[in-house]
């Protein structure tokens, strides 16, 4: 029974067979010999394990030893410290004895509790203070000793003295306290020298050639020694390390390949009985596998050897069997080839957007693909016989027939031609020929194509009326302007850039501006854009510069960095304004406001002289006139005027010297809660006197600002005597302050008296302007609010006032936190 159609397989050629076969053979070859040396390389690193674990135990060992020799020398020291009293002269040579007797210490010393060395077998360290927690951590009490980490310094006296000790050498703390009496316990040091521990480590190492290293770690992971290569050096810790915590676990264990911070690792552990150390040894595991290389260049020989022979066979059988049937299929190729082109080229044709088409010798159309049909509305047949110059619109027939001229070039030949379209609409063309050359040489025919470039041509004239235009705004432009590119060079200049350098477009296109300006300021001007190049954005400054008649000018320069559609730099536009009028006029204003202010502030103080005699006397008139009602009443409507009158000359010389730039004002940092809560003391016997209760809501956060204290308790005192003076008998006045965010303190006082109608709550704050419901009421100079404004605002402030709801006026004073205003440069500066 055969097997359906769709589930046989089709034959396999012979040269599939042989290719089949062997390569079969090789992949056999290859596992087989990967197999081994796969369980080679496991057997080297089992082996390296081995020895690593063998050395970490000499080194736990060794360590052992020398650290219980050092322990048993604190003790032996310890009991006679404890049960001798020893003076410190008779210690100091016990110790020198001890030390002489174990030469893996570099000394020893005594430290009371406070930190003081109060004996050491160096006389430097002697009286030396140190810090108690360097030595070795808090431990249990007790007669033990304990194991410091790993200190910078050759001695306890470089520790001492903060910022001297060696960084490249130091020791190993071995602390043991010493009960003396119940209140007094002084702790023995011993100095482990760590090169004792890395030279015997040396020598472990000398006869190995595998790049490993040991180590020796504190419990807490910190460095006591270590020799071979590697970053972690006395003092490092290895808290990272992937097997730290196995450290703590077990007494000893291997590991790896383990990767380590970046590389494969194999290593071994083992911790110390006695103390609490552990001796980690690690190899890198490319060491293995470089060995492992080695050994294996035998197999891996024969392997290759056993392939290429195996290659060698199969190609030879290979390419004879291909050869076979290389010659049955070429026939069928070759056919398939023709029948898929003539496709292909038929596809391309039908496919294609551009217009391809066929002439003969005089430019009769012979062949044009379906495109045409898209172009004129017609169909392919009816170009057939004409000419395409007769096509094209009567302006363009020329050009396209100069295009099929014998004789021409016998390259491309390109022209464009407008072409009306089946809409009506006219169309540009961009026609390319090429003349096909018989054996003669002589054009038999031409092929060309035709791609429509409307879009591009229409694009192309706007972009040009576009920089036409910019050319126009540019040269029409009085500012001097120039452009440059991304390396200094001048690409374009206006009229007026030349009239102000008195250099021509002609001698400036192309060059840098070191050419043409002096050295200075072409160095500066440099600077400039290399700071644009890289911020971006913008740059402005002022910069003083010589015109082309030789006089210097103020000029604030702009230069804008132009990029890309990718951000890329393209250049630097550059324009030049001339301020030299601008500074002086604002130079006759400061000087016209200075002449103003010191004006006012010597007529307030001329005035003051003759009010004070006027002041004077006419309270002398009262006193003496007290029996006489109305004399009395005449000096005490002149002392009230005098009074009004030097409160106006107050005022004055007040906005005088606000205005003034001489250094009016003194911040420094406040807490404006208690320049309120002084001012409110002040007022209080004015508040008494009209029975008004203050209420005051100044929270409990420091409301720090950078102020002037006399001129903000000014304000207050100023706005907090307005509300006490238009408030009603027996009221309440309300004084705030809160930080309504991080930058800006509100302080707030609200009065219950007639308020202030809308359309004045601005205009209160001009000089000698009063609120029409108070100032017939109240009287004032109508200069109060106005100092009250300049003093905020130059404390970087503003001051404004509200109506309330339910009556009254509530005045708003802001200021800047201190925290802002440390960022920013003082009002006044």
């Amino acid at each position: 029974m055969r097997a359906p159609s769709f589930l046989r397989l089709p034959p396999l050629s012979a040269s599939r067979c042989v290719l089949a076969a062997g390569t079969a053979l090789a992949l056999a070859v290859l596992v087989s010999t990967l197999a081994l040396m796969w369980r080679e390389l496991g057997t080297m690193a089992e082996r390296d394990r081995q020895r690593l674990t063998l050395l970490a135990s000499v080194m736990e060992t060794h360590a052992g030893q020398v650290f219980g020799f050092s322990g048993l020398m604190l003790d032996d020291l310890a009991s006679k410290l404890a049960l001798e009293s020893p003076t410190v002269a008779q210690f100091e040579a016990q110790l020198s004895n001890h030390l002489q007797g174990l030469p893996l210490l570099r000394g020893i010393a005594l430290v009371n509790a406070q930190g003081l060395v109060l004996a050491s077998t160096s006389a430097a360290d002697k009286g030396t203070r140190v810090d108690l927690r360097s030595l070795a951590p808090p431990g249990p009490e007790g007669d033990l000793v304990t194991i410091g980490p790993w200190v910078p310094g050759r001695s306890l006296g470089e520790l001492g003295q903060r910022g001297q000790a060696s960084a490249d050498q130091g020791f190993i703390p071995l602390v043991r306290p010493v009960q003396l009496t119940a209140q007094s316990t002084v702790l023995l040091v011993g100095l482990v020298n760590p090169d004792a521990l890395a030279s015997y480590q040396q020598q472990l190492l000398n006869a190995d050639t595998s790049g490993a290293r040991i180590l020796l770690v504190r419990s807490d992971g910190h460095v006591l020694a270590h020799v071979g290569p590697g970053a972690d050096a006395p003092g490092a810790s290895l808290r990272e390390h992937p097997r730290f915590h196995a450290f703590q676990g077990a007494p000893r264990g291997s590991f790896g390949p383990l990767r380590v911070r970046e590389d494969l690792t194999l290593g071994a552990w083992h911790r110390l009985d006695a103390y609490p150390l552990t001796a980690l040894v690690e190899q890198p595991y490319a060491t293995t596998t470089a060995r492992w290389l080695r050994a294996l260049r035998g197999p891996l020989l024969f392997m290759a050897l056993a392939t290429v022979l195996i290659g060698l066979m199969t190609r030879s059988a290979w390419r004879n069997a291909r050869a076979r049937e290389a010659a049955q299929l070429k026939l069928d190729e070759i056919r398939k080839a023709t029948a898929q082109r003539e496709q292909e080229l038929s596809i391309l044709f039908k496919s294609v957007k551009e217009l391809i088409f066929r002439t003969d010798a005089q430019g009769v159309i012979r062949f044009v693909n379906p495109r045409w049909r898209q172009l004129t509305g017609q169909v392919p047949a009816a170009a057939r016989g004409r000419r395409l110059s007769d096509i094209v619109e009567p302006e363009s027939s020329p050009t396209v027939a100069a295009l099929f001229q014998a004789g021409g070039s016998s390259g491309w030949r390109r022209s464009k031609a407008c072409l009306r379209g089946p809409s009506g609409k006219t169309q540009v063309l961009e026609i390319t020929v090429m003349p096909l050359a018989g054996r003669d040489g002589q054009p038999y025919g031409y092929a060309g194509s035709a791609v429509d470039i409307t879009a591009l041509d229409y694009a192309q004239k706007k972009l040009q009326h576009q920089l036409a235009l910019t050319e126009r705004v540019l040269e029409s432009n009085p500012l001097p302007m120039c452009l440059t590119d991304v390396q200094g060079r001048l690409v374009t200049v206006n009229a007026a850039w030349e009239s102000f350098m008195g250099v021509s477009r002609s001698q400036a296109l192309g060059r840098l501006n070191r050419d043409i300006l002096p050295a200075a300021q072409a160095q500066a001007y440099d600077a400039r854009t290399e700071q644009l190049l890289r911020e971006g954005g913008t740059v402005r400054y002022e910069e003083r510069l010589p015109r082309a008649d030789g006089s210097m000018r103020d000029v604030q320069i702009t230069k804008v960095l132009l990029q890309s559609a990718q951000g890329e730099p393209m250049g630097v536009l550059v324009n030049k304004l001339d301020i030299t009028d601008f500074l002086a006029a604002r130079y006759k204003a400061q000087e016209a406001s200075r002449t103003k202010s010191e004006f006012v502030a010597n007529i307030s103080h001329e005035l003051r002289t003759p009010l004070q005699s006027i002041l004077g006397f006419s309270e002398l008139g009262m006193v003496r006139a007290r029996q006489y009602e109305k004399y009395a009443a005449m000096f005490q409507d002149i002392h009230a005027a005098g009074q009004r009158m030097l409160g106006l000359v107050n005022d004055l010389l007040d906005i005088s010297k606000i205005e003034s730039t001489v250094g009016a004002f003194r911040f420094a940092r406040n807490d404006v809660r208690d320049l309120l809560e002084d001012v409110a003391a002040e007022l209080q016997m004015l508040l008494e006197r009209k029975g008004l209760t203050l209420r005051l809501d100044l929270g409990r956060v420091p409301l720090v600002s950078k102020v002037d204290s006399t001129r903000f308790a000014q304000v207050a005192r100023n706005v907090l005597s307005n509300a006490v003076k238009f408030s009603p008998e027996g009221g309440t006045i309300e004084m705030s302050a809160s930080t309504p965010d991080e930058s800006t303190i509100l302080v707030q006082v609200r009065d219950h008296g007639p308020g202030i109608p809308p359309a004045e709550l601005e205009a209160v704050f001009d000089a000698f302007v009063q609120s029409s419901k108070t100032r017939d009421e109240s009287g004032g100079t109508g200069l109060g609010l106005a100092i009250c404004r300049k003093i905020v605002t130059a404390h970087g402030g503003h001051i404004h006032a509200t109506n309330a709801p339910d009556g009254g006026t509530i005045f708003h004073i802001v200021l800047p936190t201190a925290r802002y205003t440390d960022t920013m440069p003082s009002p006044l500066e």
